[in-house]
């Protein structure tokens, strides 16, 4: 777990990672593209760091309180996040080899299907 720790600390404390992470995510659908369309980015950003820790965490009551704000994301755009999560980390993390790529898809699986658990 803690090379997750240390790539994730790597990642978040690096002010190209969510840029990073939203280009590719954008680029992933445009069924992706089309929900963000007037999304404010910049609050975007603060609200997608906060919600990592709370997937990386998967604690269920912090978990529910995101849930509620996401229940209408469509289950199959939760692997486009991953994907594009893991890409965003590859290009971040000078040190995201193979194994702290299965890591990171490990520590936030749970945390995906909760939320998966949750849609509709």
């Amino acid at each position: 777990m803690n090379q997750f720790n240390d790539s994730f600390e790597r990642c978040i404390n690096d002010p190209l990672f969510l840029d990073q992470f939203y280009k590719t995510f954008l680029a992933s659908s445009d069924e992706v593209s089309a929900a963000f369309k007037d999304t404010d980015m910049e609050t975007q950003k603060s609200m997608l760091m906060a919600s990592l820790v709370y997937m990386s965490d998967a604690h269920p009551d912090l978990l529910a309180s995101i849930a509620e704000k996401h229940h209408h994301i469509k289950p199959h755009l939760y692997t486009l996040w991953l994907d594009s999560l893991i890409a965003a980390a590859k290009f971040i993390d000078p040190l995201f080899d193979v194994e702290t790529e299965i890591l990171w898809r490990e520590t936030l699986q749970p945390g995906i299907d909760f939320m998966v658990g949750e849609y509709g």
